[in-house]
């Protein structure tokens, strides 16, 4: 909606001095009382248009080459995610993004068509990939446009190729820039800043492109026109074997309180082994975007009651890896107390058949409204991580059609429970509760978070 500003301009001496006398003559009619007292402006209630609901999956796995090997410059899709979608309205349609120059991981819109309201629509994907040197699992959440994301991970050292996919669902052109930091500050490159994207389309940047060999990154991804959903991908080979592969999920945005509330550890000791696995300890990456260092209080915790927590420091400006040693096989949540807002994630990494591993990307996410629509795509040890950072205890409900799974959750605690998955879930009695997904099994580690519903336009009064 938008609205016309009027502007009455006074011009001319004689309509000035009749803009005066008009100003007295009622001075002085209020002045002996004959003036009555104004009433109240008339308004009217105006409802916005109702209107599609979109979002945005990831896509499929890339590599920097095409099927021959040639072509490094361009980024090639390697098979098919399967994704699980949801929503308040009657229907979810299905549509690609157009590829760039730079090749496109063919990511999928979702729309729900609008009916008498906005609706909501909702999704994930997961795919499990073997091919050559590309071979673990991926899972993502499929996101709302937006004008800011936060991605808390990847790396290019030698054997890690990390990949921003920027997706424009809209009918203009975006402008992003690429706030890039690693261990030791922001990144200084060409090319960072002016990034178009066509509307409808996708491109693919690679973050090799603006800094090298850096084991510890962060991007925060901006745009201006059209609104931009990106993910990051980032894949590992560990000199001559496969390390895996996940995509890096947009996180919350910069807070003092963050929650990562689905983090699988599977074997997390027996992936250090070998060479070239310095990077497969599980870590917490925290980047303070400010100017002040921020004292962090890392908390831990399980299911069953268990946790723990790790203190530790982040200066401003450079991104920090907190090292979770000698920690048990088990579903996690973490949560992130600061005296400075940051942004967090989680990496993990698993062995998996021969001497590979895959690694699993872990992102924060935002508190659930009362009620909320989600899809779990299929795969191998699917669970629900549901977190309650607040004062009070919950009882949350997770319904699937007829069935309908009730889920205490005290103050302060996680609770873990197994869901249907490529159906439709709601999820009520949620408010305040950050929840994710985590896959953990042969194949690998994966997961990402449950995202709130998407704001709607209500009902404004409108006053002349």
């Amino acid at each position: 909606m938008t609205s016309t500003t009027r502007r009455w301009v006074v011009r001319g001496t004689a309509t000035a001095i009749a803009v005066v006398v008009a100003a007295g003559t009622i001075a002085a009619a209020h002045t002996i009382g004959t003036a009555q007292t104004p009433g109240t402006p008339a308004g009217r209630t105006v409802t916005p248009v109702p209107a599609d609901a979109e979002r945005v999956c990831a896509g499929s796995a890339l590599r920097l080459s095409d099927e021959s090997g040639n072509d490094a410059t361009n980024a090639s899709t390697v098979g098919r995610p399967t994704i699980a979608t949801a929503t308040t309205g009657q229907r979810v349609e299905r549509s690609d993004l157009q590829a760039s120059s730079t090749g496109s991981s063919d990511p999928t819109l979702l729309t729900a068509p609008a009916g008498d309201t906005t609706p909501q629509v909702a999704g994930s994907s997961y795919q499990n990939v073997s091919d050559g040197d590309l071979v673990g699992i991926a899972a993502a959440s499929c996101d709302d446009p937006s004008q800011s994301t936060w991605l808390v991970g990847g790396s290019t050292e030698t054997g890690r190729t990390s990949l921003i996919t920027l997706s424009n669902p809209t009918d203009v052109n975006a402008t992003v820039d690429l706030g890039i930091y690693d261990a030791t500050g922001t990144v200084n490159a060409p090319g960072t800043t002016g990034i178009v994207v066509a509307p409808n389309s996708q491109k693919v940047v690679p973050l090799s492109g603006f800094v090298s060999d850096q084991g510890s990154t962060v991007v925060h991804v901006t745009s201006s026109g059209g609104q931009i959903v990106a993910h990051m991908q980032e894949s590992v080979v560990r000199t001559l074997t496969p390390g895996g592969l996940d995509i890096v999920s947009g996180g919350a945005a910069p807070s003092r309180n963050q929650v990562i509330p689905a983090v699988a550890l599977r074997g997390a000791q027996d992936s250090q082994r070998g060479d070239d696995t310095a990077d497969a300890a599980p870590v917490v990456r925290i980047f303070v975007p400010g100017t002040r260092a921020a004292r962090v209080t890392l908390g831990i915790t399980t299911s069953d009651g268990g946790g723990t927590t790790v203190n530790t420091t982040a200066e401003p400006g450079v991104v920090t890896d907190v090292a979770l040693d000698d920690f048990p096989d088990g579903r996690y949540s973490f949560t992130v107390s600061s005296t400075e807002p940051v942004v967090t994630g989680a990496r993990t990494t698993t062995p998996t058949e021969g001497d590979a591993t895959d690694v699993g990307w872990f992102a924060s996410a935002e508190p659930l409204g009362s009620s909320t629509i989600t899809a779990v795509a299929a795969g191998d040890g699917v669970r629900l991580n549901l977190v309650n950072p607040t004062a009070t205890d919950r009882r949350v409900t997770v319904r699937s059609g007829d069935a309908r799974q009730r889920v205490e959750v005290p103050s302060q605690s996680t609770a873990t429970v197994t869901v249907a998955t490529a159906k439709q879930l709601t999820i009520t009695g949620a408010s305040g509760i950050v929840a994710g997904v985590s896959y953990a099994g042969a194949d690998g580690v994966a997961g990402f978070p449950i995202r709130p519903a998407s704001e709607v336009s209500t009902p404004v009064r409108v006053y002349p």
